[in-house]
């Protein structure tokens, strides 16, 4: 197990008293199709209670033993067998004190100081850009990203499963869990789908609250970087008493918007950089094409062929969105009788999000419009004909402002009761229940298209940026449209467990776990567009789809040698059995099973190894039925895109998204580490742990290789109009693959047939085989300035190939920008009496970018964070007090420049952060 030095993480033995609270974890399956069987879980939840207390009875009438106090003892991560830490394993624990040491908010960005995290040091892609996935996931080793709306690192919050977020997604939302209640997290990168099930394909991160807080904790907090502000407030009161204890919290965070103009590379002209001119042609003034000629568009100059124009339209684009955050807490906790706990706790959180979207895509409105002859606008063309009709470009910066503010509302509610009861010989019991669910309201605001389109053939709407202005009347009804998004994810789960010792061997008593459960996961979605303000609430929500799993686990736990019959070269030695079998209602059945081994070589010498099986059900948002399920209009870019060579301005492609039939994926996971101790070492720990996933069916979209790259392994998910066919011909293969889809943008039938047709929807697109190792080296010193700590923590990726059927040549995603190699955290801290200082030095390694020709090498991301806090135990008003300054980005580095065929970003957001240095000011009073 690993704990965290303030605040990377530190290997420690499984005594570590990090972990000496209950962190129970259950389980929680994902949900589609309703089956006839499962559709009463409550009823079907009895009967399993029942059979398993029956067993229990069972066990205590055997042992004839009287019913004792529950233990102090308490599962954690990756074992469902209380009082043993999981075998062969490797958990990291970042701790309170780490968590306040980080200077993080949300548990969003608490995780960006985790090497093995998919966000390291970076703002993640998915912050509020993307109307489809606003949710940012953690993704242990960045395995994952991009596959499916489900992820594969389950996110616990005590142990039990939050409800799915967002309208692309199915994943919980990280970030509605307040950081002010959290005592510690608990990250396994490892395969768990034997004690959780689906989604735990490589690892598990719990979140674990205070459970014995008594009094009451007050917090604020201001932060600062050029162009952007942050704040947070949070209060927490607990109370312990005889047998009981209850932990109330609010939270509130806020942080303002980081715009495109505050930063000089969110451009999409990288010319300076050496990459390549994406600045958009859908300009005003902008470009008049007739019979495929261009003639870009001159205020008070002649109008004659050329090149067409080209307009920087990035600049508006929000790198950084702003939100805010409104969350509560509450748990209690109370004895009853001699052998029984009853619990329960709620979670909300609800969040606003406004980012601002410019450019030519489809959210902003950018198109091509036709101006008649007869039109008070139609331009004079030198050598055109006369009366010919003009499609001219245009874009809704020049009537609207650089920027639509695209607003999204979330709301997640999460309600867990259960009970723990003491049994016969040292036996206990678990009944829980789970019920959550989460509300999303996505609003992109741009222009009405079709109106736009109109008002441009009647000759009442000026599409050219110059001569007479448009209207007031016109302008405001084209500029009144907003698509709305709408999704409501419900979780119900209930499970019953129980574990307890089974015999006595030479290393302490074999234990055992066993228990079932049922699982109901719906999700409901809502597409509506139209005027703002309109009334869109009257349409019902339509089922996407729902997902029933009845699930049975089991786990053994054998302590083969220990101190009573230890040998020469193993000092002790555990070993653990764990299988898991699911029955889902539209997927089928799947068993999974694992097996892990500590050896103790020496004091301070270990050697772990565990092996199994994981498990991952499609996600609902990836349902044919899906909320975002629609045909794109996109740029089709001569010498960038295939089958756009000789397109004009008014030459589109169309991308497909969304929904589509998917089948499981599935994996085998390895893991084998070693772990040396200050008994060896000195002051020194090391710990050295080797993973590999071999991964099966992935889910994923094809990225966008269809669009550029010729190789035969994305023929099939392209369609590009042949050389010398006829509308007619090529009208009736577009057809059908456009038929029965919603439409983003204006596409054929609304306008002229598209040269090209990408199927971006997610598929099962390839079997992966990933390698790495995630290492840490630790380092204590006291002498007489203070208690000193150094360390080194990070992951190097080894390998992460991806193999398509049918395809010989194997795809090396390593060191690219789907996985960088190398992720390291180093840190030097001192604490001194009430005084703390922590440095960290972060390193985001160089690799390529393919995404471009030719293939970029993007530079490594090198920041250094500082931590420096003040405890003023007497004194007044100030007794009780922490004083903290934090400082991300010390040196303000800007992020290394990364472009592509329309970034809107001019950086990696997955792999660095442009909010630059970051300086803030908490004060922390217990009362």
């Amino acid at each position: 197990m690993r704990t965290l030095p303030a605040p990377r993480m530190g290997r420690a033995a499984p005594k570590n008293t990090a972990v000496q609270r209950n962190t129970h974890t259950n389980t929680r399956r994902q949900a589609m199709q309703a089956h006839p069987i499962h559709r009463v879980p409550t009823v079907r939840m009895t009967r399993i209670a029942l059979a398993i207390c029956g067993l229990a009875g069972v066990i205590g009438n055997a042992t004839g033993q009287q019913a004792v106090q529950p233990e102090n003892v308490v599962t954690v991560t990756g074992t469902s067998i209380r009082g043993v830490a999981a075998v062969g394993s490797d958990v990291t624990t970042i701790r309170r004190e780490d968590i306040a040491a980080t200077g993080a908010t949300t548990s969003t960005e608490l995780l960006r100081s985790v090497p093995e995290m998919n966000n390291f040091s970076a703002s993640g892609i998915n912050n509020g850009q993307n109307q489809a996935n606003f949710v940012d996931q953690p993704a242990i080793h960045g395995i994952g990203v991009g596959n499916g709306g489900g992820g594969l690192t389950l996110v616990l919050l005590d142990g039990h499963r939050l409800p799915g977020a967002g309208i692309n997604q199915t994943a919980p939302d990280a970030g509605a869990i307040p950081t002010s209640i959290l005592e510690r997290v608990e990250v396994m990168a490892d395969g768990g789908s034997a004690i959780y099930g689906s989604d735990a394909v490589d690892g598990v991160i719990n979140f674990v609250p205070r459970k014995s807080f008594d009094g009451a904790e007050t917090k604020l907090r201001f932060g600062s970087a050029d162009g952007y502000r942050t704040k947070n407030f949070s209060h927490l009161m607990g109370r312990k008493w005889d047998g009981g204890h209850a932990l109330a919290a609010i939270e509130r965070s806020e942080n303002t918007a980081l715009d495109g103009f505050a930063r000089p590379y969110a451009v999409a002209d990288q010319r300076r950089w050496g990459g390549a001119d994406a600045r958009s042609t859908n300009c005003t003034p902008g470009t008049a094409t007739v019979g495929g000629v261009n003639y870009p568009i001159v205020a008070g100059g002649p109008l004659v062929p050329g090149a067409a124009s080209r307009c920087e339209t990035n600049r508006g684009n929000d790198l950084y969105p702003a939100q805010d955050r409104d969350q509560a807490y509450f748990s209690v906790r109370q004895d009853v009788g001699e052998s029984a706990e009853l619990y329960a706790s709620f979670l909300y959180s609800g969040r606003r999000l406004g980012s601002r979207v410019s450019g030519s895509g489809v959210t902003s409105g950018g198109l091509s419009l036709s101006v008649p002859a007869g039109s008070p606008f139609h331009l004079p063309l030198a050598g055109a004909e006369a009366g010919a009709p003009q499609s001219v470009t245009y874009n809704p910066a020049a009537d609207f402002g650089a920027a639509f503010t695209n607003r999204i509302t979330t709301s997640t509610r999460s309600l867990v009761a259960g009970a723990n009861v003491q049994l016969p010989n040292d036996w206990s019991a678990k009944v829980e229940f789970n019920y959550g669910i989460e509300k999303d309201d996505v609003n992109n605001f741009g222009i009405n298209q079709a109106l736009a389109i109109a008002a441009a053939a009647s000759g009442t709407f000026n599409p050219t940026g110059i001569g007479a202005q448009t209207s007031a009347g016109v302008l405001a009804q084209i500029g009144n449209f907003v698509t709305r998004y709408n999704a409501r994810h419900t979780l119900k789960e209930a499970q019953v467990k129980l574990d307890g010792p089974l015999f006595q061997m030479g290393g302490g008593k074999a234990r055992a776990a066993l228990g079932a459960g049922t699982r109901r996961e719906e999700m409901e979605g809502l597409t509506s567009a139209g005027p703002v303000g309109g009334d869109f609430t009257s349409a019902p929500y339509t089922s996407v789809g729902t997902r029933d799993d009845d699930f049975v686990f089991g786990e053994l736990y054998f302590p083969v040698l220990g101190e009573a019959n230890a040998v020469p070269g193993v000092r002790k030695l555990d070993l653990s059995v764990a299988a898991r079998h699911d029955r889902y209602s539209d997927v089928g059945s799947t068993t999974n099973p694992k097996v892990g081994a500590t050896w103790t070589v020496a004091d301070g010498a270990k050697v772990r190894f565990s092996a199994g099986r994981s498990f991952h059900a499609p996600s609902l948002a990836d349902a044919p039925s899906a909320i975002d399920t629609r045909a794109i209009r996109a740029d089709c870019l001569p010498g960038q895109h295939l089958g756009c060579s000789g397109a004009g301005p008014s030459d589109y492609a169309v991308w497909l998204a969304g929904g589509n039939n998917l089948k499981p994926e599935k994996a085998n996971t390895y893991s084998m580490g070693l772990d040396l101790g200050p008994e060896l070492l000195g002051g020194f720990k090391l710990g050295v742990t080797y993973f590999r996933i071999d991964y099966k069916d992935v889910i994923t979209f094809p990225t966008f290789g269809p669009l550029f790259n010729p190789i035969g392994a994305y023929d099939r998910y392209r369609t590009l109009r042949p050389a010398g066919a006829t509308d007619a011909q090529w009208r009736s293969t577009v057809e059908p693959l456009l038929a029965g889809l919603r439409h983003d943008g204006l596409i054929y039938p609304d306008v002229g047939l598209p040269l090209a047709i990408y199927d971006l929807r997610r598929q099962n697109f390839a079997d992966e085989t990933i390698q790495g190792i995630d290492y840490n080296l630790e380092y204590r010193l006291r002498n007489s300035i203070g208690q000193w700590n150094f360390g080194i923590a990070g992951t190097r990726m080894l390998k992460f190939d991806q193999n398509v059927p049918g395809v010989a040549e194997t795809i090396e995603l390593l060191n690219t920008n789907y996985s960088v190699r190398d992720k390291v955290r180093l840190q030097a801290g001192l604490v001194r009496g009430d005084f703390s200082a922590a440095l960290f030095a972060n390193h985001v390694g160089s690799y390529r970018n393919t995404g471009v020709t030719p293939v970029q090498r993007v530079s490594s991301f090198n920041t250094v964070d500082g931590h420096f806090a003040w405890k003023f135990k007497d004194g007044g008003v100030l007794g009780n007090t922490t004083l903290a300054i934090d400082v991300t980005n010390l040196f303000d580095r800007n992020p290394p420049v990364f472009y592509t065929g329309g970034s809107i970003l001019g950086f990696d957001a997955a792999a660095a952060n442009p909010l630059g240095r970051v300086i803030s000011a908490s004060l922390t009073k217990r009362w």
